[in-house]
């Protein structure tokens, strides 16, 4: 028992590092060597994998899925309103698999019955209160209910991230698409299929905008749709200006060059911000851990000598 904390602490640590080398180090190696290859089109995600936190575990997904259907058989079902938010969540994290939802819910619970019965084991031979340990259980549990939360928190931060730092190039290129002639269906395509290897959840987006469209869709629902399913502000921005293009019948490439030079000095000064509170934010680190060093380099001899010098000699030791 005195082992596994330790060991699992190590698994935990190890882990943690080998999951940030993947995605550090291999997948950014993957991108650098298919960039001289040529681009071609997206390929879908299949529908019955549901990849949560980058890794697809097929065996996972369904026993999640298994035990989410399992959970809706005894009729104990979520409110819509909760649903749908965690729906909406889905889409913006990417998760767009029919079965994101029930594997979400079973996630939630493999996760607290997991934390529950690690924390049972732990607790089992451990000393102190019955209901202080029945206590940690119930946190512990209530943890591993909300960790599947916070992982698609996490995804759907990173991801609105990625998407927004892909909008520029993308909107180059559309600008020169738009004034090239080509329609807003055309030039998403071309953007999707010039730019999947660096910009892959953006492309996808412009895909399913494009596959809507040629579906039968009107070019403003699809467009709705895509700001629906991103939730980012800067994309929510470049569909209003599309949209308002489209409706009043002005040129596109003036709209869209008009909303690049919009951006552009926007991201300049959301940038000065970040420089400007970066004086306030190193006060702290330096006021609680480089000034402490800089004393213990600079007072601390004197204060040895003095120790070691001056006290004796007050005392009436020397």
């Amino acid at each position: 028992m005195t082992l596994l904390l330790p060991l699992l602490a190590f698994l935990f640590v190890g882990g943690i590092i080998m999951i940030f080398g993947y995605r550090r180090y291999v997948v950014a190696g993957r991108t650098y060597e298919n960039l001289d290859a040529p681009a071609g089109p997206i390929e879908p995600v299949p529908g019955d994998a549901c990849e949560f936190g980058g890794f697809s575990n097929f065996s996972l997904a369904r026993l999640a899925q298994l035990v989410a259907g399992k959970l809706a058989s005894g009729r104990i079902s979520a409110p819509s309103s909760a649903t749908a938010a965690l729906e909406m969540k889905l889409l913006a994290g990417g998760y767009r698999q029919p079965n994101a939802l029930a594997v979400l819910y079973g996630l939630k619970l493999i996760g607290m019955g997991a934390t529950a019965l690690a924390l049972m084991a732990i607790e089992w031979n451990a000393g102190g209160a019955p209901a202080m340990r029945a206590l940690e259980v119930a946190v512990g549990a209530m943890a591993g209910f909300r960790l599947p939360d916070y992982v698609l928190a996490t995804r759907v931060t990173r991801r609105k991230k990625q998407l927004c730092r892909a909008l520029p190039d993308a909107l180059d290129l559309i600008i020169v698409c738009a004034e090239a002639g080509l329609t807003i269906e055309r030039s998403f395509r071309v953007v999707s299929t010039q730019l999947a290897t660096v910009h892959r959840e953006l492309c996808e987006e412009l895909n399913l905008f494009t596959a809507e469209v040629s579906a039968g869709l009107r070019r403003k629902e699809a467009l709705e749709n895509l700001a629906i399913r991103t939730q980012e502000p800067e994309i929510r921005k470049f569909v209003g200006v599309v949209m308002q293009a489209d409706r009043f019948g002005t040129s596109v490439g003036e709209a869209l060059r008009a909303h690049a030079d919009y951006m552009r000095t926007r991201r300049r000064q959301i940038a000065e911000e970040k420089a400007a509170k970066v004086g306030v934010k190193m006060i702290f680190p330096i006021f609680f851990f480089i000034m402490p060093c800089m004393m213990l380099v600079t007072v601390g001899p004197a204060v040895l000598i003095i120790v070691k010098e001056l006290v004796p000699a007050l005392t009436g030791k020397h």
